[in-house]
């Protein structure tokens, strides 16, 4: 780890010494909290299911009530009946789980804290390119030995030709600061971040919470 990667590292992350101490099995499971938090979020929820009273379909009696030795039926849009209805089948609604924002922080702090131990995280003064060319950031990405994915962090709007640079290659993302989130970093083998984007990440992480 370059001496720059150090002082990040302890930078972001003041109260952890190590790797192994910062990715202990109690913060491991933060890191699972927060990950579990994001994916729910995105779930859609649109599932839906007919109820009885939504199936299209006749109400009146099937035949009548006695004397034929069948059973009693006064519906034919039950759910034993072919294209009759599902009971207790989903319906739209929201998969989000509640999770507080210090664990959020907390597990975003982590995450940063992994990757700089593993000396996955590089911090450039700056994100700019002199051209929109594709073929900068490939070459910048080979010069990583066993990297398959890289994600770029920059501190506040995507600079255009850093957008345009990347929008072609599956195997680079681009984030500003603000959305830089745990789901992402793990994603991603190698964490590239600008000095604009830990400046406003540092700041948020001790920025007082909002009960």
């Amino acid at each position: 780890m370059s001496s720059k990667q150090k002082r990040l590292y302890s930078f972001l992350s003041r109260d952890c010494v190590s790797l192994a101490e910062s990715f202990s099995s109690l913060k491991r499971d933060i890191v699972h909290r927060v990950v579990r938090w994001q994916l729910a979020k995105q779930q859609q929820g649109t599932h839906s299911t007919k109820t009885i009273s939504e199936v299209s379909g006749t109400g009146r009696k099937p035949y009548q009530q006695k004397g034929l030795g069948r059973a009693r039926h006064g519906t034919l849009r039950g759910p034993q009946f072919r294209g009759g209805a599902t009971m207790h089948g989903p319906k739209p609604r929201s998969h989000a789980i509640k999770i507080n924002k210090k664990v959020r922080r907390l597990g975003l702090k982590v995450a940063l804290s992994a990757r700089a131990g593993e000396g996955k995280l590089l911090v450039f003064e700056d994100l700019e390119l002199p051209t929109h060319k594709t073929k900068n950031i490939v070459n910048f990405v080979k010069e990583m030995e066993s990297t398959k994915k890289v994600l770029l962090v920059d501190g506040g709007t995507i600079n255009g030709n850093l957008k345009l640079a990347t929008q072609n290659l599956h195997y680079v993302n681009v984030l500003p600061s603000i959305g830089l989130n745990v789901y992402s970093i793990l994603l991603h083998d190698m964490l590239v971040m600008s000095r604009d984007a830990v400046n406003r990440i540092v700041e948020h992480m001790h920025t007082p919470i909002n009960r």
